[in-house]
């Protein structure tokens, strides 16, 4: 399948954006990746894997089987194999059948041995030797199985996934706080995010604040820790949104030219990084760095200014180092023609606090490096 888009949408993008439209165009692009590599998985794959591949195939036309193939984790795990085909495990295609199966109220049969078989969007299933689906009631070696489902929450009119055991009215009183505050202050975001996000994967909490990731290969999939409060939540939410937009953007045009090795400056990370790894960063605290424009506290003064200016820094490291393609020059150019469009004033202890995070940064980063 042949994917477009017009300059008008990709300089939306570029300038931190995009609306549903974009997103619905990288959900597009991000699933006929994800079938090419299913593709060159099922051409090397052993027999038994082919098998469970063709049970697969026999329950693809249907709108369930969609959503099974939009699943981030499916997306994740899919890349995982393409990598070395010949050893891929049937269960990769087991789960995809059995779950398409369930949710289509189809018929199908696959033999997987494995010691817990994950179904996309349905849950997870005990270990066995063979699956089959009749009329939707999944039977594990014979045997009725109930599969696990996965816990959902609710954020305003999003239900996602979680995929781990936690304490769920906790997070959901943060998530749904969050998505008020998200869609209260942000609702351009939050109608990106509510486009995007259909999972959530928990990771440990760090000593200080909270954590949050974005996997390349799991678009849709936002990992992070308990958020403190509502306003850390949305901007958690924030920040890992640019970074799968970016990333699909990637798959789909070179933004820079063949890795020679070289690292760069990050003002947000102690290591230096290749220059994908920059991009990366410039987009993700574009968002970061608008996200607090939009407030008027003392604390979000001084994180706008802080993430403006270092935000402006490296997106002019990026268009000095000649390593950029004419799109991701477009890209960056962009970018920094935001961050320098916005005029807003910050009080001096605001600009001070900034300027002083940023060169305390830049000296231990010296330092360590």
């Amino acid at each position: 399948m042949t994917h477009r888009i017009s300059r008008s949408l990709f300089l939306e993008l570029a300038r931190g954006g995009g609306g549903p439209e974009a997103i619905r165009l990288l959900r597009s692009a991000r699933r006929s990746r994800t079938l090419m590599m299913i593709s060159l998985i099922a051409r090397h794959a052993a027999p038994d894997v082919r098998a469970a591949y063709e049970a697969w195939k026999a329950v693809s036309a249907t709108d369930a089987a969609d959503l099974v193939l939009a699943h981030p984790l499916t997306g994740a795990a899919v890349s995982r194999a393409s990598r070395a085909p010949e050893t891929a495990p049937p269960s990769l295609f087991a789960g995809m059948a059995v779950a398409t199966a369930i949710r289509a109220g189809a018929d199908v049969r696959v033999d997987a041995p494995c010691a817990e078989l994950f179904l996309p969007t349905v849950g997870r299933a005990r270990g066995g030797t063979t699956y089959s689906v009749s009329g939707g009631l999944l039977q594990v070696d014979g045997l009725p199985h109930l599969p696990f489902p996965p816990v959902r929450l609710t954020m305003g009119n999003l239900e996602v996934e979680l995929d781990s055991d936690v304490d769920v009215p906790r997070w959901q009183e943060v998530l749904a706080a969050g998505w008020d505050e998200l869609s209260r202050h942000h609702l351009e975001v939050a109608q990106e995010c509510a486009a995007a996000i259909t999972t959530l994967s928990v990771i440990p909490s760090p000593v200080h604040d909270m954590a949050s990731a974005t996997a390349a290969d799991a678009f849709g999939c936002v990992y992070l820790s308990l958020p403190p409060d509502p306003r850390t939540a949305a901007l958690a939410l924030t920040h890992e949104l640019q970074h799968g937009k970016l990333s699909v953007l990637m798959d789909l045009f070179p933004l820079t030219s063949a890795d020679s090795g070289e690292l760069y400056y990050a003002p947000w990370r102690p290591d230096p990084r290749p220059l994908a790894g920059l991009l990366h960063g410039i987009y993700a605290h574009l968002g970061v760095a608008a996200f607090w424009r939009r407030y008027h506290d003392h604390q979000a003064e001084q994180e706008h200014a802080r993430w403006r200016t270092a935000t402006r820094q490296a997106a002019a490291t990026a268009l000095s180092c000649g390593k950029l393609t004419e799109l991701g020059t477009v890209l960056v150019t962009e970018i920094a023609e935001v961050l320098d469009g916005w005029t807003d004033t910050v009080s001096p202890t605001a600009q001070a606090a900034a300027e002083a995070a940023l060169i305390h940064h830049r000296t231990r980063w010296e330092t360590i490096n």
